[in-house]
């Protein structure tokens, strides 16, 4: 393994005592060890790499898209038993908030994420909480099943969209997470749905799962949607969203501002416009997701644009920062 790999992918199953000794980490009665097969590059671990990100800072252990192998489990774990295939919930929720005692982990604060204020999952083997553990049938391939993360996001939003909202639906921006909403959209029952995208090839792409039509930026006549996703959320596009989106209709801010933007605040307040947010994921999302990859009805055939071993982590996130890939996966096993 090479320099670059060690240090992105460092063993974490010793640690250096007080005594400056080397000891085994045992696992404790909630935890579960895994070995992980395929790890998932998306948009915010580059902006770690690149120092932008607000709270996941170099150096870091990346990561928190994965499929796994559990390989021991704690005393007390009974969702998952060795030799299940496993994707992760990368959220290490405290357990004791107010939110996540209501079942509302992704509203923990503050937010321990893997691969951002926790180590990240891209590493060969670790231990973490059972319950962040969701298993899935051993006959999903190993690929499909690194894009689990991805899809969980995309229900997550459209789930929290009103249902009347998905009549006539607008998504803005059609990269990883963009065709994964598409494809959430179809299946939650979304009737027609409009995708703006400048890229030829994820316009077709939209079109392939789901889109009615795709248009590119500024084709957008005067007509209006019930419900908008924006999963670019800049202040170009979020203000368009505001006012392309019907009276009572919703707008989902999807996408991760980069700093504070204006709205159109009194053509959104007269009509009961209303702007939401959809952040992260909760667990009957992973649980939803994984069905839907296991039945087919999540496509991932044209997702998944590379797969480089371990040993080339380094061009795998290069090739990541390209215009063209849509998710890049980093194998660690053969199995």
């Amino acid at each position: 393994m090479n320099t670059v790999t060690n240090i992105l992918f460092p063993n974490i199953n010793e640690v250096i005592t007080e005594k400056k000794e080397i000891k085994f980490e045992p696992l404790k009665g909630h935890e579960a060890r895994i070995s992980a097969v395929y790890v998932g590059i998306c948009g915010s671990d580059l902006h770690v790499l690149k120092g932008h990100h607000p709270v996941g800072k170099p150096p870091i252990v990346p990561g928190h898209e994965i499929a796994a192998l559990v390989t021991e489990i704690g005393a007390d774990v009974t969702n998952v038993k060795v030799g299940d295939h496993v994707v992760v919930d990368p959220i290490m929720a405290c357990m004791e908030c107010p939110a996540c005692k209501a079942g509302r982990f992704n509203l923990c604060i503050p937010p321990y994420v893997a691969g951002f204020r926790a180590p990240g999952v891209a590493r060969s083997s670790q231990v973490l909480p059972a319950r962040n553990l969701h298993p899935a049938p051993k006959s999903l391939s190993w690929e499909v099943l690194a894009f689990a993360e991805p899809a969980t996001c995309a229900r997550h939003c459209v789930n929290r969209m009103p249902k009347e909202t998905l009549e006539d639906v607008l998504v803005i921006g059609a990269g990883t997470i963009g065709l994964s909403i598409v494809q959430a959209l179809k299946i939650m029952g979304a009737q027609k749905i409009t995708v703006i995208e400048p890229d030829q090839n994820k316009s077709e792409l939209a079109k392939k799962y789901g889109a009615c039509r795709t248009l590119k930026p500024g084709e957008l006549g005067d007509e209006s949607f019930t419900g908008v996703i924006d999963v670019v959320s800049n202040q170009a596009t979020i203000m368009e969203s505001c006012l392309k989106v019907k009276p009572g209709g919703t707008v989902m801010c999807m996408g991760v501002p980069s700093g504070n933007v204006e709205i159109p605040m009194a053509h959104m307040q007269r009509f009961e416009r209303d702007l939401m947010f959809s952040g992260m994921y909760l667990p009957d999302d992973f649980d939803a997701a994984i069905e839907w990859l296991a039945d087919g009805l999540f496509d991932t055939s044209d997702l998944i644009t590379d797969v480089f071993d371990v040993e080339n982590a380094a061009e795998a996130f290069t090739r990541a920062q390209e215009a063209d890939s849509i998710k890049v996966l980093v194998k660690f096993a053969d199995l």
